[in-house]
């Protein structure tokens, strides 16, 4: 049994039947049956002590002595499948172990039915084995349904400015995959030289051997599952007869637009070949690495936009040029926006793969504060200030000679409280065209 293949693989649920249906159904009593075939180690001529490489020694020489292409005699073959089912079974420890104790390399072999018995509602061994390990399996000691070679997949990396990502861009990668030798056309054989057919396989490509009742078939020990090979002063130089190089290949990839860190972009059949037999190529899978924006971040398809507003345009409300990923754009300002507030702009931010649909643009306002004043802007904030919070001013002369003026009656009061905030927002108005030059 292969080290990837456990007998836990082969433990499936099965349906209870009484002890009077088995025998129904096998038409014979329920006692012990022993195996038809002889004693492994006699047929292998060992001792029931013999280590591994004494088996395998032992093997050697009997395979040799009764190959079928070697060994023209009526019963080799059934004397080789008889050498070759006691070495399968004694080589591996664990189906020895089980040998030597039930009598059989399965368990459930000798205790009546025959190999697979009891496993009924599922569609039988060979179905159940076929799904779990690709069709690789025959339960009635034919030739399994094969396999075909499937090509390594490989992976590259490509590196994307923002917009790159943004917009979708066509760029080109260079890689290295595995293909078939050109001068031997893949065969490794040099050109006029020819290739023999694998005695072992006889041009299948497919070994058999048996597991615990059940013939798996794989590639060929022998010639690789090429199912034919090759002297060595035949041998293609160009792959020492590998029939298989690496070459160096330039590749043209489109990146869609809205791709971003972390996708992977397949482009089919442009793996590795297979290594042994034959088949198609794998893909190859290029993972995209976009670099950070200085001027934008991103979420998904949304895209963020740090916005700095004067503290003018934030109390009077105005007018902004934005930038966008498509170009910039005049965005309106309401007064009395507050320092965290977020805009959001629809359909502003980055088209998502593989559909016609956009993200948004969000907007975080940042109200600029000026960092130095002059004395005539430090007045106007200060009047300012005394207007909205009911302060008293600085300037104890002023503020009298204002309360004078204000007492000389209602209509002059209003007049001069209409002109103060006139001049208040004439002021503001100059002061925000000062600030944005």
């Amino acid at each position: 049994m292969p080290a990837w293949i456990t007998q836990k693989d082969l433990e499936l649920p099965i349906n209870y039947r009484s002890a009077a249906q088995r025998t129904a159904e096998r038409g014979f009593h329920t006692s012990f049956v022993h195996r038809a075939s002889d004693d492994f180690y006699e047929v292998l001529g060992v001792k029931k002590d013999a280590s591994a490489p004494e088996i395998k020694k032992a093997y050697y020489q009997l395979a040799k002595k009764y190959h079928p292409d070697a060994n023209k005699d009526p019963g080799a073959k059934d004397k080789f499948l008889k050498i070759q089912e006691a070495y399968d079974t004694l080589s591996d420890a664990s189906k020895r172990q089980s040998y030597d104790q039930y009598g059989s390399a399965d368990p459930m072999e000798g205790m009546g039915g025959g190999p697979g018995a009891g496993f009924s509602g599922f569609g039988g061994m060979d179905d159940i084995l076929s799904q779990m390990f690709g069709g690789a399996f025959s339960g009635r000691g034919g030739h399994g349904h094969g396999f075909t070679s499937q090509g390594e997949d490989i992976e590259a990396s490509i590196t994307l400015s923002f917009m790159e990502a943004v917009n979708g861009v066509q760029k080109t990668i260079t890689i290295t995959p595995v293909v078939h030798c050109e001068p031997c056309g893949g065969q490794g054989a040099k050109k006029g030289a020819k290739r023999k057919t694998c005695r072992t396989c006889r041009g299948t490509g497919q070994a058999m051997f048996k597991m615990g009742g059940f013939h798996v078939q794989q590639p060929c020990p022998e010639c690789s599952g090429e199912g034919s090979s090759i002297s060595s002063k035949d041998k293609c130089s160009a792959c020492q007869g590998r029939g298989r190089v690496r070459e160096r290949k330039t590749v043209p990839i489109d990146i869609p637009a809205g791709c971003d860190s972390g996708m992977r972009v397949k482009i089919s059949d442009m793996g590795d070949v297979p290594a042994d037999g034959h088949g198609p190529a794998g893909d190859l899978y290029v993972k995209v690495r976009v670099l950070p924006s200085k001027t934008f971040r991103r979420k998904g398809s949304d895209i963020y936009y740090d916005l700095q507003v004067p503290l003018t345009t934030a109390i009077l409300g105005g007018t902004l040029r934005v930038p966008t990923v498509d170009g910039d754009v005049e965005v309106n300002i309401k007064p009395g926006v507050q320092p965290g507030d977020e805009l959001r702009l629809r359909t502003k931010g980055v088209r998502k793969v593989n559909s016609t649909g956009r993200g948004d643009q969000y907007l975080n306002l940042n109200v600029k504060l000026p960092t130095e004043l002059t004395s005539k802007q430090r007045e106007l904030v200060e009047q300012l200030d005394a207007e909205l919070t009911g302060k008293p001013r600085s300037d104890p002369a002023k503020e009298s000679t204002e309360s004078t003026e204000s007492t000389d009656g209602s209509e002059q009061g209003t007049k001069e409280k209409d002109g103060f905030f006139s001049r208040i927002k004439k002021d503001f108005e100059n002061f925000k065209k000062h600030d944005d030059k």
